[in-house]
């Protein structure tokens, strides 16, 4: 494009240069009838002596008419195409305002859900400072207990969830009750035939160790924190890592236990939050006997 207008404005640039030229030569051809001035066209340049001659302003005219149609449509091409990136850069300009007045609303809408969770979070300090230290206490520890109710009813419920023994057993809710030492039960016995798989109840991973109370036994934490202990173990099975259902021990009576039964302990959210695991296995744990009854009948 750029090409075609530097060429069109070249040949306008000649035409008005020569134009006086022509009309001189056209005088002084009417004046003496002298050819100096004239036009030259050759019909063919292969034979240099067929010369034509044309004299006058005419022939230059003439030819110069040829050329300006390719000036005019290189024009307006270029008009078009001038046209059109305008047309486009309007375009772009109108996006790029759209999106910024887009950007500057969802600025504001943030903005707003930060004050009023700010203002949220300073009426429950505010609260919370209006109260007396036992009503604190009182309220943290409703919340930690409906935490706790919510993570024994998911595990209770959930399909992934297996029971600790391999094979038949019987139980009772025998949570805080009181035992040697003046310590208080924080788990479930789980009574079983000695030399039993003892299995992983959920995915996660296990640890072995001696515990001087109960004996043999094995910790498991999961995927969400939740913490799990077994003892009076006779054996260790599959440390590490381990899937719902993997063998990580065998039944038995070490440490302090009377009887081949599994001690087991159900902490939501970590080691130290102990709460009552008979819902679970009595959900979970469907081979079952009754307490008083042998597990050979």
């Amino acid at each position: 494009m750029h090409r075609r207008l530097g060429v069109a404005v070249a040949l306008v640039a000649l035409v008005t240069a020569l134009l006086p030229t022509a009309a001189q030569a056209a005088s002084d051809a009417g004046g003496s009838g002298d050819a100096s001035g004239s036009v030259v066209f050759t019909s063919d340049p292969s034979q240099d002596l067929v010369i034509d001659r044309a004299t006058g302003l005419m022939p230059l005219i003439s030819a110069a008419s040829d050329v300006l149609p390719l000036v005019s449509d290189g024009i307006a091409t270029a008009g078009r195409r001038l046209r059109g990136m305008v047309d486009m850069l309007v375009r772009a300009r109108l996006r790029h305002r759209s999106a910024v007045r887009a950007l500057a609303a969802a600025n504001r809408l943030v903005a707003d859900n930060v004050r009023d969770a700010a203002k949220l979070q300073s009426g429950y300090d505010d609260a919370l400072d209006g109260i007396s230290r036992t009503q604190r206490a009182r309220l943290e520890r409703d919340a930690k207990g409906r935490r706790n109710r919510s993570s024994v009813v998911r595990q209770a419920t959930s399909a992934d969830w297996v029971c600790p023994i391999g094979d038949r057993t019987k139980f009772r809710d025998s949570w805080g009750e009181r035992r040697s030492g003046n310590r208080r039960h924080d788990g479930v016995d789980l009574v079983g035939l000695r030399n039993v798989p003892i299995l992983a109840p959920v995915d996660g991973v296990i640890t072995h160790r001696w515990d001087t109370i109960g004996g043999w036994s094995f910790d498991l934490v999961n995927e969400d924190g939740d913490f799990y202990f077994g003892t009076h173990m006779a054996g260790f099975g599959r440390s590490g890592e381990v899937r719902a259902g993997d063998v990580i021990g065998w039944m038995g009576d070490s440490g302090n236990a009377k009887g081949v039964h599994l001690h087991f302990e159900y902490h939501p959210g970590g080691r130290g939050n102990s709460v009552n695991p008979y819902p679970i296995v009595d959900a979970r744990c469907t081979d079952r006997a009754p307490m008083g009854t042998s597990l050979y009948d």
